[in-house]
């Protein structure tokens, strides 16, 4: 856009901001003062509110140049004027939009450094309109970048070995168990839901869903989903057992439990099976205990999915 261009624009902005006159929604009172606001990178950041009042101006300036053609603004075919140049946006609603109706104004930054994109949430106010604002962009640097995927690597590598080398006793350092109770499959594991014939439980307790996760050839898991009556007293799981149709109990470790099982909730117990131990097409029992003997026992459990249930 040429330079004079966008002069005309600023100053068409600032007129329009100094004598415009309200149509539809009548403003009350005094606009507010210059607002300020700073983005950084932090994608968490809730979207800054910004009050715009119909038939009065509001205009935006930027630190850096933005991309106009870019500018991405809802309900834009119902505003009366809308300017846009490589530092400012400078707009004004028109009386069709409805007082407290909210619509967004997005757009990105041409230099394309962190944060890339800036966006607001604007909020028709009829009295409390915003006709200048302020915005400033806290650049991230490059090098946090770096180090935040170094970190992420290293972190990743671990898990990886974890995945490939689990302890057969105990929980694992690196939380492999937390990691089960919330896949759902990958192209290098298997999770699906097993059949059973019955299962029998303390009063206080249920099993909503018993699921065999698998990370090929290394390792086997059981996952279970457990829920609590209501009034019951809090269950740990402290041991479990698994025995095949023939009456062998395979070694299985104490399970990892997601969180205390309280009465009226639910909680997800994994079991790290070792990668030595074959679990076939036969039937097993599953027998879980807390530390006062409250049990629970699943019967009939196959490990050789169906069609429909299992995940690639």
């Amino acid at each position: 856009m040429p330079a004079a261009t966008s002069v005309w624009v600023f100053i068409w902005g600032v007129m329009l901001s100094l004598g415009a006159k309200a149509s539809g929604l009548e403003p009350s009172g005094s606009l507010a003062p210059v607002r300020r606001i700073e983005f950084s990178a932090d994608a968490r950041a809730p979207l800054p509110e910004v009050h715009i009042t119909p038939g009065r101006s509001t205009t935006f300036f930027f630190d850096a140049r933005i991309r106009p053609d870019e500018v991405v603004l809802e309900g834009r075919e119902r505003f009366e004027r809308l300017g846009l140049a490589e530092d400012h946006v400078a707009l004004i609603p028109s009386s069709l939009f409805r007082e407290g109706e909210r619509l967004l104004l997005e757009l990105r930054f041409r230099d394309g450094a962190a944060p890339e994109r800036a966006a607001f949430m604007l909020v028709v106010d009829a009295a409390r309109g915003e006709p200048q604002v302020e915005v400033f962009r806290s650049v991230r640097p490059v090098e946090s970048y770096r180090q935040e995927v170094q970190e992420l690597k290293e972190r990743l590598a671990r898990l990886q070995a974890e995945l490939t080398h689990p302890r057969s006793e105990g929980p694992s350092s690196w939380h492999i168990e937390a990691a089960v109770a919330e896949m759902e499959g990958s192209d290098s594991m298997r999770f699906y839901v097993l059949s059973r014939s019955q299962t029998v439980v303390h009063p206080d307790l249920s099993v909503a869903q018993v699921a065999h996760a698998q990370a090929k050839g290394l390792w086997t898991a059981l996952r279970l989903d457990v829920r609590a009556r209501k009034g019951s007293e809090t269950w740990n799981a402290v041991g479990a057992s698994l025995t095949d149709e023939e009456g062998r109990v395979l070694e299985v470790p104490a399970p990892w439990q997601s969180t205390p099982l309280i009465g009226g909730g639910a909680a997800m117990l994994v079991i790290m099976v070792s990668g030595a131990v074959p679990l076939d097409a036969r039937r097993y029992v599953l027998k879980l205990w807390d530390a006062a003997g409250r049990t629970a026992t699943v019967e009939g459990l196959t490990f050789k999915p169906s069609a429909e249930q299992e995940r690639p």
